[in-house]
């Protein structure tokens, strides 16, 4: 069963974020260490809205893909230290970060 994981960011008034560092050397970086543990591929998205015009609640949301959540577990027992400890050098909030298992697509 394939796993995402989400990476959230919290689009508040008092966040800073540095996409270039993210995308340059942060995502790298979890591919580096992420990817002896399963990771299949990831994606990052800036959110730029919502249906209804408010602000959206996060401003940056990166999926990463696994077969299971248990190579996520295992990345993040692992690995989890640099990685994570990487997040203050382009965000001054700490993400939100969620395990999902695939139940359908079209």
């Amino acid at each position: 069963m394939a796993t995402t994981i989400t990476v959230l960011y919290d689009n508040v008034d008092d966040a800073t974020f540095d996409l270039d560092y993210y995308m340059a050397t942060h995502m790298p970086l979890v591919d580096e260490k992420f990817k002896p543990y399963g990771l299949k591929g990831w994606r990052v998205l800036k959110a730029v809205g919502t249906p209804t015009g408010a602000k959206p609640l996060f401003s940056i949301i990166a999926n990463l893909e696994f077969d299971d959540a248990q190579q996520f577990k295992a990345a993040v027992a692992a690995e989890g230290g640099a990685v994570f400890g990487d997040v203050p050098n382009f965000s001054n909030k700490e993400p939100v970060v969620v395990i999902g298992d695939l139940v359908g697509s079209a």
